[in-house]
């Protein structure tokens, strides 16, 4: 039987198994550089049946491939990361403190009502109402676990109760994301789990100042169930057996259901965790009538660009497709010799695009292969096993956890596994990254006013928009470089020349990072926040592309970072056309002409003497106040998601960029570069972390420091070159 016989019998099989498990030095030798033969099937003995307290590790023996790859994956990292961590109790640390919630809320973790901070006017609590272990439900997933973290104490001086998760998780939950999570899940949970004890994840939001209820899952109404929050159902039974009779002959566990099968080969299953809803009502998102924020939302754009496929009478990828499969492709032995340089043919225009990351990521004697989604490699589902075609486990993905357990030891490494994949994080990083978007030069106009530079970015290589995930921290940005005849500068816009440098469209002129402030009644206010002014490739583009679009004029940095939005008022001078602009002695810093609105928690009103957008400040951290000095810590008020490219739109920017005396030929340079963290971001943890370090608050250490910002990376996507003539 071929290759594509058996993917198409498993594509349709219900007896598809995706085991997750760690491995170790037995699963590290079963990866090799250059493709081998495949061993013969092994006997396997009966073992004892695996129980609620099995590790990861003790999947290892008989799925050491599977074993291997999730090691090296982020979903071993989940609850490592220390961004994650470091985000994770700054919520709970800074939101809602008070005079008479001095050591923060612990809005997202359980409540005691004997020690849970409340609201003073509805007497309700304000522990817990985002929703309960909301961040740990997906990153340590397994109730068990969860449980492991004591209710948040936000009225006394004790600590033990107010630590990171690293200091109060088992062992067991710190391997995040492992073969006991996915293989203990049936399907996705039910409406109503929650009214009868069972487990729901975080399906709704609680309000502490009317006490309404809001459901951040209104797939529900459409008979899709557990979308976005942890909405994954996990049973025991559907993997762990109590008795030998109960196990799959010669196994160690149970053979799951065939609903919980193609429930786990599903992109529901991956968007339980994979679209993220915030507690609060978005100001723009309410016009859906949704009453929560889109922190994450990579299941909902995966479902529209589906159901665009589908209407075109196509089947689309599923999640699985792409990031559990040898997709894009694989490294290959190359026999062939080298093909020798050629000069391009000289024309009144010459362009060269080059898209060079996937080959780069190939090791020595090797080159790129495409593959398409849905191509999975021959292996055994485990020791023993007949060859079928299967899924990887490494969960290729853009992140690269900060976590030096992860960046020591798996990230970098560009030797082959059996299937022509690298086993390094950032190689297999770069090969899907080299394939997501294009980037090309049109026509250049030269005229006696000046230079028109026309560039296309197009997502043409996922089915989802571009950046995904945590969209709003991830940064895409091009690098354009405009030279004349005598090789003179005329235009250069996103330089970036170290890893730790930010973007230069703004300039962080102070971090605000301590939590010893108070206001004028005495009340604990916190700070997380920063004094933004602008840079010199500050954006002048119309229209404004954060407000959604396809063509754009002007100039300025193109960033498709998405971001973060807070309801403000003008203190400065509101100009004819509705604008907030800066009063005599504002012009220090962009929030200097602003002070807080009042945002309406439960309805998303802004209440501003601004209308619309203009209302809206965007500020650069998830959670922090206005600036490195005013304002309370919290959240977004509103998210930007129109920034990112959706797939398959071409998105078209036009400089327009004066000559000043400089004549021909000109030399246009663009390149499209990717950063997983802005080093703003690692920045102010590191010094966030180090003040509460200092105050006792770290039992184990800071959990982010500055020496991360040297872990961060520049990747290049694409590259274009047109020389006019």
């Amino acid at each position: 039987m071929n290759l594509a016989s058996l993917q198409a019998r498993w594509r349709g099989s219900a007896l598809v198994t995706i085991p997750i498990a760690i491995g170790g030095a037995l699963a590290i030798a079963a990866l090799t550089r250059i493709p081998q033969a495949t061993p013969r099937a092994a006997t396997v003995t009966p073992r004892a049946p695996l129980t609620h307290a099995t590790s990861a590790s003790q999947c290892a023996s008989c799925h050491p491939r599977q074993s291997a790859e999730w090691r090296r994956s982020v979903m071993a990292h989940s609850v490592k990361s220390p961004l994650f961590q470091a985000l994770e109790i700054l919520i709970e640390e800074q939101a809602g403190r008070s005079f008479d919630c001095p050591h923060g809320a612990g809005i997202l973790r359980d409540a005691d009502p004997a020690t849970a901070c409340r609201e003073p006017n509805s007497g309700l609590a304000i522990t817990g109402a985002g929703g309960p272990r909301w961040c740990i439900n997906c990153h340590a997933p397994g109730d068990n676990l969860q449980r492991a973290v004591p209710p948040w104490d936000g009225l006394s001086a004790q600590t033990s109760a107010r630590a990171p998760l690293r200091d109060l998780l088992p062992e067991a939950a710190m391997e995040g994301i492992s073969c006991v999570v996915c293989h203990q899940v049936s399907g996705p949970v039910a409406p109503g789990n929650e009214r009868v004890g069972r487990y729901e994840g975080n399906p709704a939001w609680r309000s502490f100042v009317t006490g309404q209820r809001f459901s951040m899952r209104p797939e529900d109404g459409e008979g899709r169930f557990g979308i976005a929050n942890s909405g994954f159902g996990l049973d025991p039974a559907a993997l762990l057996r109590a008795s030998p009779s109960e196990v799959i002959p010669g196994s160690a566990h149970g053979r799951p259901s065939d609903e919980a099968r193609a429930y786990l080969r599903s992109s529901e299953f991956c968007g339980s965790c994979h679209d993220v809803r915030l507690f609060g009502t978005d100001v723009l998102g309410v016009a859906e009538g949704e009453h929560f924020k889109r922190l994450r939302n990579a299941y909902s754009e995966w479902r529209e660009w589906a159901a665009g496929v589908r209407a075109r009478g196509g089947e689309p990828a599923s999640c699985q497709d792409c990031h559990m499969s040898v997709y894009p492709g694989v490294c290959v032995a190359d026999a062939a010799p080298a093909a020798e340089a050629t000069s391009a043919p000289q024309a009144p225009a010459v362009t060269v695009a080059t898209t060079q990351l996937a080959d780069d990521a190939c090791p020595p004697g090797t080159r790129f292969s495409p593959r398409p989604p849905g191509s999975y490699a021959l292996g055994r589902a485990a020791v023993g096993s007949p060859l079928t075609p299967t899924t990887s486990h490494y969960f290729s993905g853009v992140d690269i956890p900060l976590d030096i357990d992860l960046s020591s030891g798996y990230s970098d490494d560009d030797s082959l596994d059996g299937a022509g994949l690298p086993l390094g994080a950032k190689q297999r990083r770069d090969l899907l990254l080299a394939r997501a978007l294009r980037l090309s030069v049109g026509t250049v106009e030269v005229g006696a006013g000046g230079l028109v530079v026309p560039l296309t970015i197009e997502n043409v290589g996922a089915g989802h928009r571009i950046p995904a995930g945590f969209s709003q921290e991830r940064e895409i940005w091009v690098h354009l470089r405009v030279t004349d005849g005598a090789g003179r500068l005329v235009y250069e816009v996103g330089r970036v020349d170290r890893v730790d440098q930010d973007l230069p469209d703004k300039r962080f002129l102070r971090i605000g990072s301590r939590d010893d402030r108070v206001d004028r009644a005495g009340q604990p206010l916190g700070l997380f926040g920063a004094d933004v002014a602008d840079g010199p490739d500050a954006p002048r583009w119309s229209p404004d592309p954060g407000r959604g679009g396809t063509e754009f004029r002007g100039r300025g940095l193109i960033n498709f970072q998405n971001g973060f939005l807070r309801c403000v008022r003008c203190i400065g001078v509101i100009d004819g056309a509705g604008r907030c602009q800066p009063g005599p002695g504002q012009r220090g810093h962009r929030a200097a002409r602003y002070d807080d609105g009042n945002y309406d928690l439960d309805t998303g009103v802004c209440e501003s003497n601004l209308r619309g957008r203009e209302a809206l400040f965007e500020v650069y951290f998830p959670v922090g106040a206005l600036d490195a000095s005013r304002g309370i810590v919290k959240g977004p008020d509103a998210i930007i998601d129109t920034r990112s490219l959706a797939p398959g739109v071409p998105v078209r920017y036009r400089y327009e960029l004066p000559r000043a005396g400089r004549s021909g030929p000109y030399v246009i340079e663009a390149r499209l570069l990717f950063r997983a963290f802005p080093p703003y971001l690692v920045r102010a943890f590191a010094d966030y972390e180090a003040y509460a370090a200092a105050r006792g608050r770290r039992p184990s250490g800071p959990l982010v420091s500055h020496d991360m910002l040297q872990r961060l990376e520049i990747v290049e996507l694409a590259a274009a070159r047109v020389e006019t003539r």
